[in-house]
């Protein structure tokens, strides 16, 4: 299938050129920039192999894993101070689980036992502070697509990767439901042609290449002509289906 392969080629096109990516690994920005494009990059190679591999049942899964570090990243590109706001959710979360491990938790037993947590907490409950007094505070994630102007995509592809992801009704119907002369029987690993996930090898191909872009012009790569030409390849893939 042309579109699994082209997303396998560029897969590994684009991973030959991230040792170009030189960048300053005292900066928290550079980090992240960096750290979310190679995400971007193993999900892909995830999705991939869960195609390959009698895994599709996982894929809408990881793709919702790739589309929100895509938004991440689209954010951070757009705005450098929204590293702030990723902080933020980084330290509310981490907090949650500081106190819940006060509570005995016994899968959090390790880190109810660290020294001075209450002094950890504290300190992590002040800078939270400080960084929701300038502004930035965590986001939710209708509010990250809305800052990336990916609200349709909010609104559609990622409300049917939640469902799934949460394996709601909908998605137990599709994973599981085959009806034949109005009966119907629960199927395991359902045998999806690859055709019907067009759309979700496209979307990726398309922020991936799209990220890939951003971050070798940010870093001054020189490989942006070798990202726009396949860029340029994409949308002949994409005549060719039309």
């Amino acid at each position: 299938m042309k579109y699994l392969e082209y997303l396998k080629s560029l897969h590994d096109r684009l991973l030959a050129l991230v040792p170009a990516i030189q960048f300053d690994k005292t900066q928290q920005l550079h980090f992240a920039k960096v750290a979310l494009y190679a995400s971007l990059i193993e999900f892909t190679s995830a999705m991939i192999c869960l195609i390959e591999n009698n895994g599709r049942v996982a894929l809408p899964s990881t793709f919702r894993s790739f589309l929100e570090a895509s938004v991440e990243l689209k954010n951070l590109n757009a705005d450098p101070s929204y590293i702030e706001h990723m902080y933020a959710s980084h330290m509310d979360e981490w907090l949650r689980v500081l106190n819940e491990s006060k509570k005995k938790n016994a899968y959090l037993a390790g880190i109810g036992g660290i020294p001075h947590l209450d002094e950890l907490i504290a300190k992590d409950e002040a800078n939270l502070k400080s960084l929701k007094e300038k502004g930035k505070h965590p986001l939710k994630v209708f509010v990250r697509f809305e800052k990336a102007g990916m609200i349709e995509e909010y609104r559609s592809l990622y409300n049917f990767l939640s469902c799934d992801s949460h394996s709601n009704i909908r998605a137990l119907v599709l994973r599981h439901f085959e009806e034949s002369e109005g009966k119907f029987d629960v199927v395991m690993y359902r045998d999806e042609p690859i055709e019907s996930f067009v759309a979700t090898l496209d979307t990726t191909a398309a922020l991936l290449l799209e990220a890939s872009r951003d971050t070798h012009a940010a870093f001054d790569t020189g490989k942006l002509p070798e990202v726009e030409l396949m860029q340029n390849e994409l949308g002949k893939l994409r005549e060719g289906d039309a």
